[in-house]
């Protein structure tokens, strides 16, 4: 029997193993685990180290070519925790500790994190996050960075973290030994994470803000994926759905490229990039700037006195007054009495149809009379076949009885504000964000009672019972204004109020919970009210009234006197 020899592939197998079980046991970043300790500390704490390999070297020595160490630092107070890296200089991960994600776990605001500054040493470019920071001071709630290369050039990045804040502050300093240093530009760009159940809804609220002037904003398209160039703001916001990464400063920034980039895959919400132009300082050569790490709070945005409320999509004009002037105060003041969040949404309905009552009362007093008028306009519509005589034979019926057609709608003109001002508003408020009421366990999206485990288009994959009650309740009032009404005049209008109903369920199906919730309740209240004022309204005598206006001798209006001028010429 022949003798077999060693199996070189074998041992090439195992060898090639062990060398990939070794390079990852080298290169592998341990998920970190945010302990007591970490939550409770505020002074920095050093981390995890990791041997890795530089990635540039030049013959300036800004880096030296052999293993580094890379050491995290972190420091925080009770809203964050900030993370840093020696390598760079720059900030690795924020934490906010007040908040979680959607399935509970700590909120990082900053995860991946692109962060650079570039400086020109001599003709060289040169890049922090290259550069490894050896020097590290560190304080309470302050920690500084410091880069030194071998013709003592002098790089030193300082944070300063204050307590009770979301505020870091960052200072650059730069010193030359022998060769000259300019800064050039600083460059923020991040993947931002999902936080929140919707991603489509998430990805569709998040975009670049900016600011030119502490009191406003503009905001890049939230739809479209873009660049764009701006020039001297004051400060840039990466905003998300409920949070926000603002960065200011009041007199650094030059030019800004901003650019957002929609992912093909779910694997993260959206990229945000801003890339500054920083304006040298030929005096101290000292750079100073801000950073905002915010849940979009309306009041705490607003204390900050810089515009940072723009960051919340309360509307536009009147749409944003109403939030502003309106439902906000009143939101704040139900909120200090501890109640729970949908029994603020229902107190809410009910006061402003309280303030609403008298314009929808006119309006159905208005439809009444239209209704008992509609035995005269069928006869008018028999009669007249000519639409301008038709029309015109209406408008004097309406004079004489002292009708106004447009009495139903006019005041429903004072109602839009307030629902198009509540569409903005309950989406966007975190006050609302994993806040739970009967079976929804989260008020800031969709109450999902029933998942298909497929999508339907226009529909979504799942069933929000509020927003079916929203749809319900709607059809249920419309029927009624149905019977209340006349529709003689329109009688196609009816299939179009039917149609809005279910335009509402598909849109409503993964929007909030709260403004489901609300619209249903809104609904219900205004049925209620209708069948109150169709109570107090006697038919007989509404008509009888009427009748006794077409005895007044009334002028003839300007209108009045071109619709006959018209009809004589058509004869």
């Amino acid at each position: 029997m022949e003798e077999k020899g060693l199996d070189i592939n074998f041992f090439i197998g195992i060898f090639l193993i062990f060398g990939l079980l070794m390079w990852f046991n080298i290169n592998q970043i341990p998920d970190e685990k945010i302990n007591d300790s970490v939550l409770n500390e505020s002074a920095p704490k050093k981390q995890t180290q990791l041997k890795i390999k530089p990635e540039i070297t030049d013959s300036h020595n800004l880096i030296v070519n052999q293993d580094i160490k890379e050491e995290l630092y972190s420091i925080s107070n009770e809203n964050i925790i900030i993370k840093f890296s020696n390598l760079g200089g720059a900030i690795k991960e924020v934490i906010l500790k007040k908040y979680f994600t959607h399935d509970s776990q700590p909120l990082k605001i900053i995860k991946e994190l692109d962060f650079d500054f570039s400086f020109f040493l001599k003709d060289l470019k040169i890049h922090t996050k290259n550069l490894v920071f050896t020097d590290v001071e560190e304080d309470l709630n302050r920690i500084a960075f410091v880069y030194k290369d071998i013709n003592q050039n002098k790089i030193k990045f300082i944070y300063h973290l204050d307590s009770n804040s979301y505020n870091l502050k960052f200072n650059v300093q730069t010193e030359n030994g022998n060769v000259y240093i300019e800064p050039h530009k600083f460059t923020f760009s991040q993947n931002i994470n999902q936080l929140e159940k919707n991603i489509n809804n998430e990805r569709n609220t998040t975009t670049i803000n900016y600011s030119f002037n502490n009191s406003s904003s503009k905001q890049m398209s939230l739809m479209k994926d873009g660049e764009k160039n701006i020039n001297n703001p004051i400060w840039i916001a990466h905003k998300q759905q409920f949070f926000s990464t603002v960065i200011n400063s009041e007199n650094h920034f030059r030019d800004v490229i901003l650019s957002t980039e929609t992912p093909s895959s779910d694997k993260f919400v959206k990229r945000l990039s801003s890339e500054f132009s920083i304006d040298y300082d030929n005096e101290s050569n000292n750079y100073f700037f801000d950073f905002y790490f915010l849940p979009n709070q309306y009041s705490l945005l607003k204390s900050y006195d810089k515009g940072f409320e723009s960051l919340v999509p309360l509307g536009k004009f009147v749409f944003g007054w109403v939030n502003k002037f309106l439902v906000i105060p009143m939101f704040n003041f139900l909120e200090t009495l501890g109640l729970n969040y949908g029994i603020i949404i229902l107190i809410i309905a009910i006061v402003i149809k309280i303030i609403l009552y008298w314009p929808t009362r006119s309006s159905y007093i208005s439809m009444a009379k239209m209704r008992v008028l509609k035995p005269e306009i069928d006869a008018l519509n028999e009669k007249f076949k000519d639409p301008l005589q038709k029309q015109q034979a209406q408008m004097n019926l309406y004079r004489k009885t002292g009708v106004n057609p447009l009495g139903g709608c006019l005041p429903l003109l004072f109602q839009m504000p307030i629902l198009i001002a509540l569409f903005r508003f309950f989406p966007a408020s975190i006050e609302l964000r994993q806040q739970p009421f009967l079976w929804a366990d989260d008020l800031s999206t969709y109450d999902s009672v029933l998942d298909f485990g497929f999508s339907i288009p226009l529909y979504g994959d799942h069933i929000s019972l509020f927003a079916l009650l929203m749809t319900l309740a709607t059809v249920l009032q419309m029927m009624y204004s149905n019977q209340i009404s006349s529709s003689a005049q329109m009688p196609q209008m009816k299939y179009v109020m039917y149609m809005m109903p279910v335009i509402f369920l598909l849109v409503m199906n993964n929007y909030s919970a709260a403004l489901s919730y609300y619209y249903f309740l809104a609904n219900i209240i205004t049925f209620m009210q209708q069948l109150i004022i169709r109570r107090g309204i006697d038919d007989d005598k509404l008509y009888s009234t009427l009748q006794a206006n077409k005895k007044k001798v009334l002028k003839k209006s300007k209108f009045q006197m071109k619709l006959e001028e018209m009809a004589k010429k058509n004869k």
